[in-house]
């Protein structure tokens, strides 16, 4: 039996699964390493932040697509790699022998170690559910009429979601307590990336709940004011969602992988490392030659790749190659029952935008969750 060893619920190897309950090649033991039975879906995160979606809902069910696909699951961290014996050791002292190994792990994220306001980094997606309900225990538990400043750090598409998310959860949980909010970013504007048109409408919705946004403010540490920027600045808060760039996982470093300048993996166009040929990454823990943006549509299309090359490289048969699409669809919520929508230079909104969005995130989620004959 050849072995194959996924590691990470994410994306693209939620679709390998999905591929191998479909047909199951002969001759593999299949198994999956991840912290939780259950993974977060990112499209649909901001809408449970929001209240719109239980966490169930919004999750891949892995501990199912394991059994349909005759895979073995351990609930578990990987600690480390020895890539010369092709071994996976995990955090619990177990160890795993693989022929071909496969990485989806995500990334993470650095916040700065200090006292002072309540901290919760928005990765690993995966711990997000405890930390968002300690929050929720923690706002409904200050004394009515007590004010609370809200801080997001990150002017990307997952702050932008996150504040706005907040704003509107948070008054349900909490209707006694005043909260103000505000998000900071390293840049001249949130959202740089995206199209004029649709920052220009999330920066109204910005001003129409009273949210702040501060440019050019590198976070360093935090104190017991709040959060200090690398010039001086300090910004008083008293709760901290960390929605910076994505970065990488310490771990696979010590394994000699390459990797690039921030300790991504380096992959070719067939998802496979480039110094180790058994050894497959793909989403947010790959780097590519001509960069991919981190964001979980190229994950999602990097799967069928993925679940083709796995096999291929198990069964002696040529590799196929990921192109990565020039544009893509961007759908960010508004905290409410409306989105706006990105698609180039063009824009929309509304909460038609919103029920658009949602049959995207509820029909990707099917296709995992249902019955295997979903396509």
């Amino acid at each position: 039996m050849k072995r194959l060893v996924l590691v990470g619920a994410g994306h693209a190897h939620a679709r390998v699964l999905r591929d191998f309950a479909r047909d199951a090649p002969h001759g593999i033991a299949l198994t999956l390493v991840s912290p939780a039975p259950l993974a977060p879906y990112s499209g649909m995160v901001p809408g449970w932040m929001a209240g719109h979606y239980r966490w169930d809902e919004c999750c891949i069910d892995f501990a199912r697509l394991c059994r349909l696909a005759g895979a073995t699951l351990r609930i578990g961290m990987a600690a480390r790699i020895d890539a010369a014996g092709s071994v996976l050791h995990l955090e619990s002292g177990e160890q795993l022998d693989y022929d071909v190994l496969s990485l989806d792990i995500g990334s993470t994220a650095y916040p700065p170690e200090g006292a002072g306001p309540q901290l919760l980094p928005m990765r690993p997606l995966s711990r997000l559910n405890e930390r968002w309900e300690t929050l929720r225990e923690h706002v409904r538990a200050l004394p009515p009429g007590a004010a609370c400043s809200v801080l997001v750090v990150g002017g990307g598409a997952a702050g932008v979601e996150s504040v706005l998310a907040a704003k509107h959860q948070l008054a349900e949980w909490a209707p006694h307590v005043a909260f103000g909010y505000a998000l900071a970013t390293q840049g001249k504007a949130a959202l740089p990336a995206l199209a004029r048109s649709a920052a220009r409408k999330i920066g109204a919705h910005f001003e129409r709940h009273g949210i702040r946004v501060i440019h050019d403010f590198e976070a360093a540490r935090l104190d017991h004011a709040g959060v200090a920027s690398r010039d001086g600045r300090t910004l008083a808060a008293d709760v901290v969602l960390w929605a910076t760039g994505a970065k990488a996982h310490g771990w696979p470093a010590a394994a000699g992988i390459a990797q690039d300048s921030a300790g991504f993996i380096k992959v070719d166009s067939d998802l496979r490392s480039v110094s180790h040929p058994n050894i497959f990454a793909a989403g947010d823990c790959a780097s590519f030659a001509v960069a991919v943006p981190k964001a979980g549509v190229f994950a999602v299309r990097m799967g069928p790749v993925l679940a083709h090359n796995l096999r291929a490289l198990l069964g002696g048969r040529p590799l196929e190659k990921f192109v990565a699409q020039k544009r893509h669809l961007v759908l960010l919520g508004t905290g409410g029952e409306h989105a706006v929508a990105a698609w180039g230079p063009l824009s929309w909104q509304g909460r038609w935008v919103w029920r658009w969005k949602r049959r995207i995130d509820q029909r990707f989620l099917a296709r995992h969750n249902g019955a295997v004959q979903i396509n």
